[in-house]
């Protein structure tokens, strides 16, 4: 009897055992089969938030290419959607497809309306819009001329005319700047013309450019308070230095820093024919002719660019220059050396060398100071972040 019992004491006892042990495997089982299951739920979600990462990631350096161009390719006035998504060099869409994932973008203009701060806002989402991640980030141009010229003709050296040439400022009373000697040359066409005291609207006609009716101050024969020469400040300056004096900055560094153009002699004529928006630089002495700088169409004799097609460039010559043909500039000609303006040119903005002007006799020289041509090169300069401003939420 106690035989007995003893073993089904001990039967008992194995199957209450067993039983703890399988509940034991099977409640171990089950919280394995649920944290395999969240562990899955959470690698799918962080590789889903990953995806919808890379995705506002790419559209960002999408953008930003698309905008360091021209953020206005179209000419409206406003920023261009950022994604070409049809070829034609123009963004037509804010909605980009990035392999299984996509990504929407907006764009906004923080510089009333000159569109040279500009925010980004991406939203990235997974393939299967579960997850979405938003990136922000509020890009500049750097000014490429950060210390404007206020009046059309500057030089270093000697202003020899001998063929003809005009000089206006309908927003001002100076013309030429000389470190050294001006010759207004024999011939009857060689004039300066400054705003008109007898415009109606004189003197609130100069803060609007272009607008003043403008008069004949200097010419062959007289020479007006327009004109200054022999300054010495200006004259004993190198060329470097009257370089920092404009652009801020020594010609090494910019050109490592500013330039979206680097030229040579041989190439200079494509490379600044129709440029819009470009800071160029030609290393070199240089001959330019039959180009225009500057607007989006070819411009020749009279023609002026239309102001929705004027996207003002920097051309700067590491050298002499010459111009020959017919050129037209939108923009700023900084000459470090000698300037031979031998042909029909016409400057829209400013012309500045830091050695002698002259012209041969064929030569015709207009050059017009425009501050609003001057101030549209804000957007030729490089696109960059501003810093403190990216945002990855």
């Amino acid at each position: 009897m106690n035989s007995t019992s003893t073993k089904n004491n001990q039967g008992f006892v194995t199957l209450t055992i067993s039983l703890i042990l399988l509940i034991a495997v099977t409640l171990i089982s089950m919280f394995s089969v649920k944290s395999i299951s969240l562990e899955n739920k959470v690698a799918n979600n962080s590789y889903r938030s990953d995806i919808a990462l890379q995705a506002a990631e790419a559209s960002v350096a999408s953008a930003f290419n698309y905008l360091s161009v021209d953020p206005d390719v179209d000419g409206d006035n406003a920023i261009d959607s950022v994604f070409d998504t049809d070829g034609d060099g123009i963004g037509d869409n804010n909605e980009m497809d990035i392999s299984s994932a996509r990504a929407v973008i907006t764009v906004d203009d923080m510089s009333g309306g000159e569109m040279t701060l500009m925010q980004i806002r991406s939203i990235g989402f997974s393939d299967d819009n579960s997850a979405r991640r938003v990136i922000s980030l509020v890009v500049a141009n750097v000014d490429p001329l950060p210390n404007t010229p206020n009046n059309p003709m500057t030089t270093r050296g000697a202003v020899v005319i001998n063929g003809s040439a005009t000089v206006h400022n309908p927003e001002g009373h100076s013309t030429i700047w000389s470190g050294n000697d001006i010759d207004m040359g024999s011939n009857n066409s060689t004039a300066t013309n400054v705003a008109d005291p007898g415009d109606a609207g004189y003197p609130g006609c100069m803060d609007t450019p272009m607008t003043c009716d403008t008069v004949s101050s200097s010419n062959r024969l007289t020479a007006g308070l327009d004109i200054i020469e022999h300054d010495s400040s200006l004259g004993a300056l190198t060329p470097a230095e009257m370089f920092i004096n404009f652009f801020g900055m020594d010609p090494v560094t910019y050109r490592d820093s500013m330039v979206s153009i680097d030229s040579t002699p041989g190439t200079v004529n494509g490379d600044a024919h129709l440029a819009n928006y470009e800071v160029i630089w030609v290393e070199g002495d240089a001959t330019i002719n039959n180009i225009t700088m500057g607007c989006t169409s070819a411009q020749n004799g009279a023609n002026v660019c239309p102001v929705a097609e004027t996207k003002p460039s920097v051309l700067i010559i590491n050298g002499d220059l010459e111009l020959s043909g017919t050129a037209q500039f939108y923009g700023i000609v900084f000459v470090m050396g000698n300037l031979d303006a031998s042909a029909n040119a016409t400057v829209h903005g400013a012309i500045i060398s830091a050695g002698d002007l002259s012209n041969s006799a064929g030569g015709s020289l207009d050059v017009w100071y425009n501050s609003d041509i001057l101030a549209g090169l804000d957007r030729a300069g490089p696109l960059t972040g501003v810093a403190g401003s990216w945002r990855d939420i």
